[in-house]
């Protein structure tokens, strides 16, 4: 066994996460936009003495794959952290709020990219006794479903002879500082439909004369969701959520065009297939009945991420041997939102753990929220559990 003392470590560049995190944070960038977020790891990839990188990489040319070799032969493992920020305007009250205006760090990935970033420099100061390798994929545009910036880091060789991979993600429902494990499904697939209702128009007087795309939309709407609670098991999670209707150009005139989008989110490809098709057929036979014509656009973004159960046992077994039973729960029940950090585990076995923010006597606020800031003491912490997943993997017979 690799003797690291990654508690130590950690606290010792906490201080440094600290400002690395800030300077991050005060920066945000969207989707495949992440020049300064780029520049930033770079810069300190290079400070800690890291020589293999790659730059230029993903959607928007923004990613970056840093290897760290060891001293010893053994496995290779990676480590992910996603860098894009979101579209809000920030109402925190911190020093290092957002310089970019509209755009806002509401999603923890400049925790993520500080957490990897310390965790590389704790692997770094302890190569010599590293078998293996440890990768560092810095991913960029994550928050762009459908279709993410995973696949395109994968398609530029993130997971090329990488044996298993881990990434984390800050979380506000765990209390602060546990990490939540769970084996199999953890987060959903994220699908994005859009239906267009064509009728006829014809003055409000006279209805008789043209075709209700209002009457027959509004019928869809209603009809689809069904779908969950008389096709679908109630045992199975499955959300169909319309979040715009677009219908109609003046009250005196009977609507010729009804517009819906909306997402589906499923736990299985099986149900997903389902959910599509019966959008489909209810589309056909509602049009059918009201005499309209109907276009179905169903996009199939992020696939549904699906921890590997033995890679999950090892990483809880690296949390309790780190931090002890107080800091480790497991999650019960998978959530409906969606992470593509999926595709990586449908190529690689590996695991994707939640890392808790929630503070006992403070306000709760979600993520993708403009007062979303976990404490920096989660940082060293995240950092050490990310390196000795790392060491401990490549010396292991996992």
């Amino acid at each position: 066994m690799i003797n690291v003392n990654y508690i130590e470590f950690g606290e010792k560049i906490s201080d440094h996460l600290r400002s690395l995190r800030a300077e991050l944070h005060s920066n945000p960038e969207p989707s495949t936009f992440e020049e300064i977020t780029s520049q930033i790891i770079l810069k300190e990839l290079k400070n800690i003495g890291i020589t293999d990188i790659q730059t230029g990489l993903g959607n928007g040319k923004h990613g970056i794959i840093a290897n760290i070799a060891g001293g010893l032969p053994g496995k290779k493992v990676a480590l992910r952290a996603d860098m894009d920020a979101l579209a809000i305007e920030e109402e925190t009250d911190l020093e290092c709020t957002s310089k970019n205006k509209g755009y806002m760090h509401a999603c923890g990935h400049d925790n993520h990219v500080a957490m990897v970033l310390g965790a590389a420099n704790i692997i770094y100061q302890n190569k010599d006794k590293l078998k293996g390798s440890v990768r560092l994929i810095f991913q960029p545009a994550e928050e762009l479903s459908p279709e993410g910036g995973a696949k395109s880091m994968i398609l530029e060789g993130a997971l090329k002879d990488v044996d298993a991979i881990f990434g984390f993600h800050v979380w506000p429902e765990l209390p602060f500082g546990v990490m939540g494990f769970k084996e199999g499904p953890l987060m959903a697939a994220s699908d994005h439909f859009y239906v267009n209702i064509k009728g006829k128009a014809s003055h409000a007087a006279g209805p008789e004369n043209g075709v209700d795309a209002i009457v027959a939309g509004c019928e869809y709407v209603g009809a689809i969701q069904h779908i969950v609670s008389r096709n679908i098991s109630a045992i199975d999670n499955v959300v169909i959520t319309v979040g715009t209707i677009n219908a109609g150009t003046r009250y005196n005139i009977v609507a010729e065009d009804f517009k819906v989008e909306g997402t589906c989110r499923t736990l299985s490809p099986e149900i997903r297939d389902l959910v599509e098709n019966r959008l489909k057929e209810i589309l056909e036979g509602i049009c059918k009945v009201y005499g309209c014509k109907g276009e179905l656009d169903y996009q199939r973004g992020y696939i549904p991420l699906i921890n590997d159960s033995e890679m999950t046992k090892y990483a809880k077994k690296v949390a309790l041997d780190l931090f002890g039973e107080k800091y480790v729960q497991d999650v019960k029940e998978p959530v409906l939102k969606a992470e593509d950090f999926g595709f990586y585990l449908a190529e690689k076995p590996g695991s994707f753990i939640w890392l808790g923010t929630a503070e006992q006597d403070k306000d709760y606020w979600p993520l993708h929220n403009s007062h979303f800031s976990p404490n920096d003491e989660v940082l060293y912490r995240g950092s050490a559990m990310l390196a000795k997943l790392a060491f401990e993997f490549t010396e292991s017979n996992k």
